[in-house]
This record gives C-alpha cells, structure tokens and sequence, in this order.
C-alpha cells in the first residue's frame, strides 16, 4: 500500500511538471492585457465616451413626453372668470419638441466628443502598448538569463573534466598543484556565479507571472537566432511613421477637441430657436375645452452678458493655442526618441556581429589550446584563459542578442507600429 502510494505521488508530481505548456510572446501579451487593471479602466473610460457621443447626439432630435396633471381650486364667484379658471383642471396632452439652432453648438459639441472618444481609444491602445513593452522586457529577461544558466552549466561541465584531469597531472607529476587549485578556484567561482544567476532567474519569473497571470514555471519560446541580425531600416522609414503613434493621435485629438470648444463658445453669441407642440388627450372645462392642439417656435437673443460670453471665447482659444502647442511637443520628442532608439539598434547591430566573431573565435582558441595542451604545446594556464575568454564572450554575446531583440521591438513601438496581437484586441 505505502509503495503504491509513493509510484502515485510520482506519477501526479510527473504529470502537474508536464502540464506545463510552453507560450509565445504573444501569448503572454494577451493573457497580460486581459488581466491588467489599468487596461480594463481604460477600456471602461472608453465606453463611457462613446455614451456621452450617444447622449448629445440624442439632444439633436426631438423630443416626445406624455404630460399630466391635476389642479383643484376654490371656486370663483364671477362666472366669466370661472370658465377660464374652473374649480377643477385636468390636462393630458403630448408635448414634442425640437431645437432649431442652437448657433451650431450642438453639432460642435457632437464633433468635439467624437475627438474626445477618439483620445480615449488611443490612451487605450498606449496602455496595451506599454503593457506590450513591460512583458516583452520581462520575457526576454527571462530567455537571457535562461541562456546564461545554461552556458554557465556547461562551462561548469568543462571546468570540472579540467579539474579532474590537471588532478591526474598533478599526481603523475606532469603539472603543478598551482594550476589544479586554479582550475578549482574558477570552477567554485562558476558555482557562485551559477546561484547568483538562477536567483536571478526566480525573480524574472516571479515578475512575469505577476505580469500576465502565467504560471512562474511556463516554458517560454524562444526567439530564431537570425531574427536578430536582420538588416535595420533607414532611420526615415521610421520617422515617416511617427504621426500614427497613439500619444501623437491623443495630442492631435485634443487639439482638435479644443478648437470644437472655441466653435461653442462663439456660438453662444447667436440666438437659440425652439419648436414647441402640444397635442391634447383632454383638457379644463372652459372655453379651451375645444382647442387640440397647439404649436410654438420661441426665439432668444442674448443682448449683454457682462462680457462673460466673450471671455469663455478668448480662454477657448487660449486652451486651443495650448493644446497646438502640445502636438509640436509630442511630435518633437517622438523623432527624438525614434532617432535616439534607431542610433543604439544601429550600434546594437554592429556590437552583434562583431560579439558573435569574438565568440566564434574565442572558441576555437580555446578549442585549440586545449588540444595543444594535451600534446604538450601550450600551458594549462593558457588553456583557462583561453576558457575563461571564451566563456565572457559567449555570455556577451548572448545577452546582447535578446537586447538588441529588446531595442527593435522598442524601435518599432516609438515608430507607431502596433502589433499584430494588440491589432487583434482593438
């Protein structure tokens, strides 16, 4: 019974292991944007601006009420009085109503929502952005270091057969106890090194399961090696993007807003013209007994307001000469950025090729030290600096691979171009 409790145990720890799926960048950005708190108000903030675009244009249309009411009164001791104002009154009727002109403000305030509602959605598509960017970093954080655990694993592989085998030297005379001590020196280095890396590694997927609600243990997709070592686009291909970047749409939206502001203002100035109609169910006995219906058009002009409306035009304008002022800001500082962020890629590009010679190189050297030594040609010493650069040109090269993965993607972002997984969530 206890073994078969034991092989049962293995068996659920052998399976809940395996059931472990592995997920794609998008895959984590997904689960990520729909887990996210400040995504989710965004959205609702977007809802409620397409309810108040519903809502004033819903103010441009009439308007139909059923209206009634009941009024007792003491009775009247001139009679003629009487039948204008009976002891009791009931009216019903249907009112319908309908604004004229309103000096347009209606309309610009229909289009000043819908420039409203279009900031909203691009706010929207910033955070999913910048939600795209934190798990992008996070992911590949976690592949860089995975890497840089396994080279050091393997490195640890070959520095203990060195250790070994210089032990063996050591003992058959053929090499001093100095470089065995060396090569256990640097192994228990590699060990150290190895601790610090998978603490590291906890951490990152600690924050990633954070991020998206994953599990801390998914295996995550790695990335082609060439993807990389794409060529990088002129910096003007960029830069021809820019004007589609949300934070640009916001400013632009918002300008255009406050222009649909000013527009009010001044409409303030114009009359307003109303359409009244009353069609009546039953009315006070008395000499409007007999009277239907009735209509009504009611016109205002304002004449003097203290200077107030006025001033309301002035501070619109004032508003709206800001908010340009605001788009020359944000357009400025995203060809700073794109330029900024195009530079490091194209450095970043450059420092690839010449990190991946490097380790390329640094191997064979090592390769062949380590062959020469064998037959006596070289020193062990040699050999375990050869190892040494080796291993530091690897782990290079390696982390600035999934940084320069980083940057492009970063480049991408600044230049406006969205996602193919946050294009599917809009």
């Amino acid at each position: 019974m206890k073994n078969a409790v034991i092989l049962l145990a293995l068996f659920v720890s052998h399976f809940a292991a395996k059931n472990v799926f592995a997920v794609n960048l998008d895959q984590a950005v997904q689960s990520a944007v729909e887990k996210n708190e400040s995504i989710a108000q965004s959205w609702s903030q977007l809802q409620q601006s397409e309810e108040y675009v519903r809502q004033i244009r819903g103010n441009i249309f009439p308007t139909v009420t059923l209206e009634g009411s009941y009024l007792r009164q003491p009775k009247l001791s001139d009679p003629i009085a009487a039948n204008f104002f009976p002891e009791e009154q009931t009216t019903t009727n249907v009112k319908l109503k309908q604004p004229l002109f309103r000096g347009l403000r209606e309309f610009n305030a229909l289009e000043r929502q819908k420039f409203l509602t279009s900031a909203e959605k691009q706010n929207y598509l910033l955070k999913t952005m910048d939600v795209y960017q934190q798990v992008t970093a996070s992911y590949l954080e976690i592949l860089s270091l995975q890497q840089d655990v396994r080279n050091i694993e393997s490195q640890q592989k070959i520095y203990k057969d060195r250790v070994r085998d210089l032990l063996s030297r050591a003992r058959r005379g053929e090499s001093s106890s100095t470089e065995a001590l060396t090569a256990q020196s640097t192994a228990a280095a590699l060990d150290a090194d190895f601790q610090i890396q998978s603490s590291k590694l906890r951490s990152a997927r600690e924050t990633f399961a954070v991020l998206t609600g994953l599990d801390s243990n998914s295996e995550l997709t790695d990335f082609p090696e060439n993807e990389t070592s794409e060529p990088l686009k002129p910096l003007s291909d960029y830069l021809a993007r820019i004007e589609e970047r949300p934070d640009l749409r916001i400013s632009k939206s918002s300008a255009a807003a406050a222009r649909e502001t000013v527009s009010i203002a001044k409409g303030a100035h114009w009359p307003t013209v109303d359409f009244e109609g009353n069609y009546y169910l039953s009315r006070p006995k008395g000499f409007s007994e007999d009277l239907d219906w009735d209509v009504q058009v009611k016109a205002t002009l304002p004449l003097f307001e203290g200077g107030s409306t006025q001033s309301q035009v002035r501070l619109a304008s004032l508003q709206s000469g800001e908010k340009d002022l605001v788009v020359n800001q944000t357009r400025r500082k995203a060809e700073a950025e794109v330029k900024t962020l195009h530079d490091s890629l194209s450095m970043r590009v450059n420092q690839l090729k010449a990190l991946k010679l490097a380790s390329d190189l640094a191997e064979k050297n090592y390769q062949t030290l380590l062959r020469d030594s064998h037959r006596g040609l070289s020193r062990s010493l040699d050999v375990q600096l050869g190892l040494t650069e080796y291993r530091n040109s690897k782990r290079n090269y390696d982390q600035a691979r999934y940084q320069a993965r980083l940057d492009r993607i970063r480049l991408e972002l600044a230049a406006g171009q969205i996602p193919t997984v946050i294009n599917k969530e809009m």
